[in-house]
């Protein structure tokens, strides 16, 4: 907890001798991991922003906070192992009530956007998929539900996170080495680190709204299905 705390004031104040201590540096490494695993691969996490974070891991690797080629590994597999588990999910407990209530939980515009990608380009949506928060964490349970071939996932799943991580990243780093961000460093770093922490508090928001209005609208029926018995017993 110690280390979380610190880790938050370095990043308040940009001490960068903070952040490069081999403590607080592991810490990050694996929060990051936990996060792009918890993303790819458990449907309630899905509002995580992965790719805002990809971006500021970028811009981190160019003030030599990170190493890119470690980080680079340990984000791949993250995301990687993240969409396995969302696989595993859909494969071993598709049937399940769990499963059921997580995918009826998804806002309706994903649902569409995830079928539409998964029956049109089949597994090739896994690197579409990958671009687009909420259908990249339903994508691979789909996947498991159709019950596709372990093999052919394992590629599709690690060459689409490869990409997906390195071209974020690489991104990230190129914005760190120009010339506007070293003459807005501050500033920029103030922008960059704030952007996560929103896109969490929205997702938050926005999948309270959709639990509550999915116990609303049954409510509703619940509702409505009783008063029409009761109009039949009048009757």
């Amino acid at each position: 907890m110690d280390t979380i705390i610190t880790l938050y004031h370095a990043f308040l104040a940009m001490d960068l001798v903070v952040l490069q201590d081999p403590k607080v540096l592991w810490t990050l490494y694996g929060m990051l991991f936990v996060i792009l695993l918890l993303e790819n691969g458990i449907l309630p996490a899905a509002f995580l922003p992965g790719d805002s974070l990809l971006f500021l891991t970028g811009v981190l690797i160019s003030l030599d906070i990170f190493h890119f080629g470690l980080i680079n590994v340990v984000l791949i597999f993250g995301a990687a192992c993240g969409t396995w588990l969302g696989y595993l999910q859909g494969r071993w407990l598709g049937n399940t009530k769990i499963i059921k209530n997580w995918m009826a939980h998804l806002p309706e515009k994903y649902h569409k956007r995830t079928e539409l990608l998964f029956h049109k380009y089949g597994l090739q949506a896994l690197f579409i998929g990958r671009f687009i928060p909420f259908v990249r964490t339903a994508l691979p349970i789909m996947a498991g539900l159709s019950g596709l071939k372990n093999n052919r996932f394992h590629l599709y799943n690690w060459v689409s996170a490869t990409l997906w991580i390195f071209l974020i990243v690489t991104l990230g780093y190129l914005f760190g080495l120009s010339p506007i961000f070293k003459a807005y460093e501050k500033e920029f770093m103030t922008f960059l680190m704030l952007i996560p922490v929103l896109l969490l508090m929205l997702g938050l928001i926005a999948s309270v709204g959709v639990v509550v209005k999915r116990k609303l609208s049954k409510n509703q029926s619940k509702a409505a299905a009783t008063q029409e018995k009761e109009k039949e017993i009048n009757r």
